[in-house]
Parts: C-alpha cells; structure tokens; sequence
C-alpha cells in the first residue's frame, strides 16, 4: 500500500486540506465517503448514538448487579468497569498508560467536548495532521509500534497519556480551524481511517510509505 493508492491519495488530500486550511465540514463529509467506499466507516449498529451520558450515574458495587455487569464480569472486565465508573463519578479524575482509553470514554461521556480516543483515532491524526513535533511523532510511534517496526494491537506504552493529550490538543484545533466540524463528525472519519490504515500496512516503513513520508533513517 503506498501514496499513491486510493487510500494513500485520501491521506494526502487530508494533509492538503490541513495545512491549507481547508479541512471543513463538507471536506470532512467528502473524507468520509470515499473511505467508506474503500470499506471503511463508521459502524452505527456496533456504536449506536450515545444519548444522554451526561445524565449517567455510578450505581457499581462490589458484585455485578444487572445483566451488562454480569457480562463484563464474564469478560474479564471486572476491574476494568469499576475504574471506569470511578473516573466517571471523580470530580478530577487520574488517567494512567494503562486505562488512557476508558478514561478519555468516561470524560467523552460526562461532556461531549471531549473527544473519544484510541488507537485508530491517534493513528490517523498522526497521519494527516503535519503540525505534529519530531517529538509528538516519536511518542505516536512507540505507542502504535512495536520494537520489530510492526503494529501493536493495541496502543500501550510510556507515552499512552502523552499521545491522548496531543490528541486532544490537536483535535481542538482541527474543530476550530474547520469553522463549525463537530467532534462527532470527525471522529466518524478518524476512527475508521485509523483502522483502514493498520489493515492496509503492516510495518512502520510501509505506514511512511502510505502516507507519503520521506524515508526515515
């Protein structure tokens, strides 16, 4: 997979839109298209419209009480669920390198100003955002990449926090420079180019590749 296939040709002309200033809604909604054309979108049936969160209360105790818990239980998800709901009820919640993903979902949920983040979401900014530093770049690396140059499966790492609040910093500007481009609408394009980016390649020179980088040493 390489620039000039059609996803490396949407890549480029997100890059363009960017750093051109052009990255508005109907380039948004353009985006979108063409990579669902490619197979890839945003799946409303798996993430059905979330309606309400800010409503949301902390009902978990120590043992699942309802269906949903039972079934996160069953999952291995115990824990997981309880820090969730945890940082959801705090007033001033801690995120660490291990649960930056739910911690970013239970900010999404308690005020929608926060974007949603994982993986696929950071992968793609990385990828059409050329504002990044050599810095921010490197810890997008480490956090997607593992030592042999291959995707993770998921991101994890030292620089999982790190990666979240350049997202989030990043995001916002992409919200304001695009003159009205809700949160949602772009998450609705990041999240399903991030995943046709990591099935299309496999190892970080491949990724440069697509995305029309010059080699790295």
């Amino acid at each position: 997979m390489i620039k000039e296939s059609p996803l490396g040709k949407l890549i480029t002309s997100l890059q363009e839109n960017i750093s051109e200033g052009r990255l508005d809604k109907a380039a948004i909604e353009k985006a979108t298209k063409e990579l669902a054309k490619l197979g890839y979108q945003y799946d409303e049936d798996v993430f059905p419209r979330l309606v309400g969160t800010e409503n949301f209360s902390n009902n978990s105790s120590d043992s699942p009480q309802d269906l949903a818990e039972a079934l996160l239980w069953k999952l291995g998800k115990w824990k997981a669920y309880k820090k969730f709901c945890a940082n959801y009820a705090t007033e001033q919640p801690v995120s660490t390198n291990t649960d930056v993903v739910f911690y970013a979902f239970a900010m999404h949920l308690k005020d929608k100003i926060n974007p949603i983040y994982d993986q696929h979401a950071i992968r793609s900014l990385w990828a059409i955002f050329g504002k990044l530093t050599a810095d921010e770049r490197q810890k997008c690396k480490s956090l997607l990449f593992d030592t042999k140059n291959k995707w993770k499966q998921s991101g994890t790492g030292k620089s999982a926090v790190d990666c979240y609040s350049i997202f989030v910093k990043y995001v916002n500007y992409l919200v304001l420079a695009s003159g009205g481009v809700s949160k949602s609408e772009l998450d609705r394009l990041l999240m399903p180019l991030g995943q046709a980016i990591k099935k299309s390649t496999k190892t970080y020179i491949e990724f440069e590749a697509l995305c029309g980088w010059p080699r790295s040493g």
